[in-house]
């Protein structure tokens, strides 16, 4: 698609406002890189593995609680926290498949196209993008696990993400409010603009230490709260 674009319609796009382009990532059409991080990587690529974690996370214990089974499955000798950890399991292993997925369609459309993106910068734009979902999966699962409620960890995560796109999209317009950008999780994901800038580790980290974060979370959580009997 992007070598079939003509220059006219490029320029024509460039036009578009800034804060427009902001909530599709940024980026600059007149270049590969910035045509992928408006049409793939602002939006669908978080959308994609938000899909899988969030959906994964808010079942692993308040699924359970609403189908009844999890009394069934505390009978066992099995700690809460390993139901827990076993579900997180689960919800990294989708997250990974997703971004896995991800990295192959952009590779193949750079590879296609000719487009001569750096293979190690995509591979470090797909590696946060997933430890973003995984974020925001184990904030649906600390949620599921406080709550024993999937609506409250699904529509709580999903408005979570929506205020914090935005924050990071428009906080940067604003002196007064620039500083806020580095609040949301966002901002560590296409912050140190990776697609051509490469890997920025000191994101990575941030992400992979708010994941774990709210995983320990949501033991806590769970371990402190009565079941729920009735879903």
């Amino acid at each position: 698609m992007y070598t079939l674009l003509d220059d006219a319609l490029i320029r024509a796009a460039d036009q578009f406002p800034e804060a427009l382009l902001a909530m599709f990532g940024g980026g600059d059409m007149g270049t590969p890189e910035g045509f992928y991080q408006i049409e793939t990587f602002g939006m669908m690529a978080p959308i994609a593995v938000m899909v899988a974690t969030v959906a994964i996370g808010a079942r692993a214990v308040a699924g359970e609680e609403a189908n009844n089974t999890m009394g069934l499955l505390l009978a066992n000798p099995v700690k809460r926290s390993t139901i827990v950890l076993q579900k997180t399991f689960a919800m990294v292993l989708y997250g990974f498949a997703v971004g896995v997925a991800t990295f192959a369609g952009v590779v193949g459309g750079s590879l296609l196209g000719g487009l001569g993106m750096s293979i190690g910068n995509i591979a470090a734009t797909c590696l946060l993008v997933t430890l973003l979902g995984l974020a925001f999966g184990a904030f649906s699962l600390a949620l599921g696990a406080a709550s024993g409620r999937s609506r409250v960890a699904v529509y709580g995560t999903v408005g979570a993400a929506l205020l914090f796109h935005i924050i990071n999209a428009y906080a940067p317009y604003s002196e007064s409010f620039t500083w806020l950008a580095k609040w949301s999780p966002f901002y560590y994901y296409l912050g140190g603009d990776p697609l051509l800038e490469g890997m920025n580790w000191g994101h990575a980290a941030v992400l992979t230490v708010l994941f774990l974060a709210l995983v320990g979370l949501a033991v806590v959580a769970f371990q402190r709260r009565d079941l729920r009997q009735n879903g």
